[in-house]
């Protein structure tokens, strides 16, 4: 995912571990919490395992069809580098080097991802290369943070080779021999009408931090900057920075929602000022009129007389 940028639409890989976790009785959370929720409902390495579940069409939309038409697995590998925002919120970052290409996993962050996140997203890729053009082209070394367990057999049936672990980065590492593999079956064609359009769902997919900010401030009962930033996947330091890069802070957007938010409910008469200073998380009711001086320059009262709304509770 772009570092500057969040995607607006629903996470599909996220979607797709919800249902799996539902399957096996843990709660629904975001997708690093889930892993652990996996773990502690009974389910050795849930990243493997997720994968080895997962219907391949985790992709998404036109992503599947785009990386499985490559004409070879370099190709497959720079599409997914490419349009890998579409169908998730991690980066996939390719590392190319002279005779091979790393592929990592980084979180929107710019953090290496969670690791079971990355065993998943391995071990997928490896199910999709294998399925499209043979063991050949799979990985010549994958190498994991995680510590060495005492059985790696499930790991090596998932990457089909020996996995290096302990290692300072996650890595899967493809030569330049396994890159150039053909895809057979492959349609050029097909390829050709779909990377157009998803050049175009990649220009539009992204949003400015404060437009997904203000989006989920809007749903969200109790907003607050810890709650905010754990939903979009980044630390309450990196939103605020993202925030102030584009000219504003949470504190800001949170005052601007609630000042929207008050006149929309001052235009209802049939709502008392305790009712709405109660909504909209007022400790008081005179603790919302002093806000809204600050926002107008005018007591609720006055604004609703104002603006012809008959207060049929007049309780301010």
């Amino acid at each position: 995912m772009d570092a500057d940028h969040l995607s607006s639409r629903a996470d599909p890989v996220a979607g797709q571990i919800a249902r799996f976790a539902a399957i096996h009785g843990a709660p629904d959370s975001a997708p690093d919490a889930t892993w652990e929720a996996l773990r502690a409902a009974g389910v050795d390495r849930p990243g493997l395992a997720f994968a080895a579940w997962a219907q391949v069409t985790v992709l998404g939309g036109l992503v599947g069809p785009i990386a499985v038409n490559s004409p070879d697995i370099g190709s497959l590998l720079e599409d997914l580098e490419r349009f890998h925002p579409l169908f998730g919120r991690e980066r996939i970052v390719l590392t190319r080097r002279p005779h091979a290409v790393s592929v990592s996993l980084r979180a929107p962050d710019g953090l290496p991802a969670h690791p079971d996140t990355v065993e998943a997203c391995f071990a997928l890729l490896c199910r999709i290369i294998r399925s499209v053009a043979g063991d050949r082209a799979g990985p010549s070394r994958v190498a994991l943070r995680r510590a060495r367990p005492d059985d790696t057999g499930d790991y090596e049936a998932a990457f089909a080779r020996q996995v290096a672990f302990g290692q300072p980065a996650d890595a899967c590492v493809f030569t330049s021999e396994s890159l150039r593999v053909p895809v057979p079956d492959a349609d050029a064609v097909v390829r050709s009408m779909l990377r157009p359009y998803a050049e175009r769902r990649i220009t539009h997919h992204r949003v400015p931090w404060t437009t997904a900010v203000t989006d989920l401030l809007q749903d969200m009962s109790q907003p607050g900057l810890a709650a905010t930033a754990r939903a979009l996947a980044v630390s309450p330091r990196t939103l605020q920075s993202k925030l102030m890069q584009e000219g504003t802070s949470f504190a800001a957007i949170a005052d601007d929602l609630r000042r929207e938010q008050a006149l929309t409910l001052l235009s209802q008469p049939d709502l008392a000022v305790t009712a709405i200073a109660a909504r909209l998380g007022f400790s008081t009711p005179s603790a919302l009129t002093r806000a809204f001086h600050r926002w107008t320059g005018k007591a609720p009262s006055e604004y609703r007389r104002e603006a012809g709304v008959f207060d049929a509770t007049a309780d301010f």
